[in-house]
């Protein structure tokens, strides 16, 4: 198993050539995540990558752990599901306003992928087996 810090890495997650916690959503789609700071009230910054066969889609680093948040396998696994679930929003899901900043391109992936990587994200479905479990930590397979 792969160590980051003294944290290991959840079941599936790899070291990337970026040298970032890395999740290979599915054969195309990988999420790179890194803390990187603290807010003044305890919140960890997250950094995240989504890219498609390595072209970046979206990077940001708009999401934040709850107050207190340490660096776990947990919080990986938690901010993996949080990110693709904010990434996965397709029309319908929120106003569209959210979309307005959204490049073409995000826009033609969100309506051909958003929807299918959805699942990946949810709190106790697990895409990968079907298991009542988070998919980000599943080591069925």
């Amino acid at each position: 198993m792969a160590v980051l810090d003294g944290v290991t890495l959840p079941p599936r997650w790899r070291i990337t050539p970026r040298l970032l916690p890395g999740w290979p959503i599915d054969g195309e789609h990988l999420l790179e995540l890194w803390p990187c700071g603290r807010s003044t009230d305890g919140r960890l910054s997250w950094l995240y990558r989504l890219s498609r066969y390595g072209r970046t889609i979206f990077t940001s680093t708009d999401i934040s752990s709850p107050i207190g948040g340490t660096l776990s396998t947990e919080s990986l696994i938690a901010t993996g599901r949080t990110v693709l679930a904010f990434l996965t929003l397709g029309e319908g899901d929120t106003d569209e306003e959210y979309f307005s900043h959204y490049t073409r391109a995000q826009l033609k992936w969100r309506d051909q992928f958003a929807e299918a990587l959805s699942g990946y994200a949810m709190d106790d479905l697990c895409a990968y087996c079907r298991g009542d479990h988070a998919s980000p930590g599943c080591a069925s397979i």
